[in-house]
């Protein structure tokens, strides 16, 4: 009997005999999409010794790192790339990943490395004029172009590159499987295999995926347990940054983030990012607070915005946070409401973090409520004053983490005036600031009116 044809959902990898308007496990719409199974093959050859080793015997190496001068895209990797490993970058069309995999490309092959780019939505002329604009000239970066991963493979055997780009994973596919290609199933089949050619091989991978508002395309969600490091590259089409964010990293920090500007050269690291970040807020107006984020081992200051308004819908005001959690604002709303008396539920509340950050920090809560009573009782902002401090449900203010490491980065940027938590008075023996600590919301809100 023949192997027939099964359905499946290219947003979760479920599959069924028939096709579903409606995936059965993710419930998403038209989702399904008809596959054929995989051919049958030999087992592949084995990656080497197979031999159990025992671990006091294992000669433990240094990692090597290679830099490749871009400041930002070395930080986010946790001091540069590791050899032989696999690099997931995502991020939406557009956003700059074929420019940054570019230029990386060209400072590998400066320093004498073999880059083999691949590109399966783009001819040869089309990265040539973009290398044109960028300056770009080497003779030891190889392009191939709409290929299949047998081509790929074969490829990388005669070529011998020390670094592979893969642009994008979900354009390639494969003659042993008919399923469609971006599809769950032929991303995690091509995915393993080149994982499988960088390790026999000793090439380093980068591998670009498209997340798309749609969701035609499988998301590299779905790859991520089986690459060494998960980037996300984000940005606003409208604004000149980029921010680089490290979702995984077997070899350095999570969360850390590099900050690009694209200019009409390409892509420049940003070499003092909280200027940029805080070079447009306004000052001593009501509703902003300045807050240090600790992104990674590193701060960055950060402006936090509120605007808080009557709301004309009578009992059910809006609560939208970009940037903030959602639940998270809810309950220092609640808080507020329940330690100060002041009414949010009948206002629409509206909360922004700028410049596309992303704060998941409780040591934020502060500078959230600070940005909310400012803007609700229209009382003007310090522009000297930095923020932060973790609010609990009694309205106490607990200490925070890295709170040394935050001073010294609002220091250097020409900030003097601090509120911070009561219980970490012993950390700043600072004459020169204004320090104020804080032990509860009722204690800030009476500083605040001052």
């Amino acid at each position: 009997m023949k192997n027939s044809s099964f359905f499946e959902c290219i947003e979760c990898g479920f599959q069924g005999p028939k096709y579903y308007g409606r995936c059965p496990q993710c419930q998403a719409w038209n989702s399904l999409v008809e596959s054929a199974p995989m051919e049958e093959e030999e087992s592949p050859e084995s990656l080497g010794s197979q031999s159990p080793q025992k671990i006091n015997a294992i000669d433990p190496q240094e990692i090597q790192r290679l830099l490749t001068g871009m400041d930002e895209f070395d930080r986010v990797l946790g001091g540069g790339i590791v050899t032989h490993s696999v690099i997931l970058i995502g991020g939406e069309p557009g956003v700059g990943k074929s420019t940054l995999l570019l230029e990386v490309a060209a400072v590998l092959s400066e320093k004498g490395k073999k880059v083999l780019y691949y590109s399966g939505e783009e001819s040869a002329v089309q990265i040539k004029l973009r290398a044109e604009r960028l300056s770009i000239h080497s003779d030891n970066i190889f392009l191939f172009t709409i290929g299949t991963l047998e081509d790929l493979q074969r490829h990388v055997k005669e070529l011998k590159p020390d670094f592979l780009i893969v642009d994008s994973i979900q354009t390639i596919t494969s003659r042993k499987t008919q399923s469609l290609g971006g599809s769950v199933s032929s991303l995690r089949l091509i995915t393993a295999a080149i994982i499988e050619l960088a390790k026999k091989n000793g090439i380093t991978v980068f591998i670009i995926g498209h997340i798309t508002k749609e969701g035609q395309l499988a998301g590299p969600k779905t790859l991520e347990h089986m690459v060494d490091a998960v980037l996300y590259f984000q940005g606003e089409m409208q604004t000149d940054i980029r921010l680089l964010r490290a979702e995984k990293n077997r070899f350095g920090p999570m969360n850390e983030i590099g900050i690009f500007q694209m200019t009409e050269k390409g892509l420049t690291s940003v070499n003092d990012p909280s200027q940029v970040l805080i070079q447009n807020r306004q000052s001593r107006l009501p509703g902003t607070a300045i807050f240090p984020a600790m992104n990674g081992l590193r701060p960055l200051l950060i402006e936090i915005q509120a605007l808080v308004s009557e709301s004309p819908f009578a009992g059910n005001p809006r609560r939208i946070a970009i940037g903030f959690d959602n639940y998270r604002l809810s309950m220092l709303l609640s808080i507020i409401e329940k330690k100060l008396k002041l009414p949010f539920y009948k206002s629409d509340v509206f909360l922004n973090v700028t410049g596309g950050m992303i704060i998941r920090e409780p040591a934020a809560d502060l500078a959230v409520c600070s940005a909310l009573i400012s803007s609700y009782k229209n009382i003007s902002a310090d522009p000297n004053a930095v923020v932060m401090g973790e609010v609990g449900l009694t309205g106490e203010i607990r200490p925070i983490s890295f709170l040394e490491t935050r001073l010294k980065e609002a220091i250097r940027q020409g900030f003097s005036t601090f509120c911070l938590p009561a219980a970490q008075n012993q950390m700043t023996n600072n004459n020169d600031l204004s320090v104020f600590f804080i032990e509860n919301l009722l204690d800030f809100f009476q500083h605040m009116k001052k």
